[in-house]
């Protein structure tokens, strides 16, 4: 895990990245998770990324959430579906819909319930 801190936005309060909260305790802003980008690995990560099934889970380096401890029901990996009458419709050359009813229980909460 790539993960340095949660920090506030608002008042840049940081907190260490295993910390159970959900606002700032300081001012009730939201928190932005930080990285440490120089630890990434680019080529490694990418082959390591290119064998992993799609879902929520195939880039866990980057998900502030210890991956040893994920329960999952294969939530995320949903697919694009083309919607070329919507698209003339609206004046566009393509459009994609995302699918989150795709998802195990057919919920769009799915996706951020297996990070939560």
């Amino acid at each position: 895990m790539f993960v340095e801190s949660l920090k506030c936005i608002e008042c840049g309060r940081e907190y260490a990245p295993n910390a159970i909260v959900y606002t700032c305790e300081a001012c009730g802003g939201l928190l932005d998770v930080t990285y440490d980008y120089s630890r990434l690995e680019a080529s490694k990560l990418l082959e390591i990324w290119s064998r992993r099934p799609l879902s929520v889970w195939k880039y866990q380096e980057l998900l502030p959430a210890d991956s040893s401890r994920k329960v999952s029901l294969g939530e995320g990996g949903t697919g694009l579906h083309r919607c070329s009458r919507l698209a003339s419709k609206l004046g566009v050359k393509e459009l994609y819909v995302k699918n989150e009813g795709e998802n195990p229980t057919g919920s769009f909460k799915d996706r951020g319930m297996t990070i939560g």
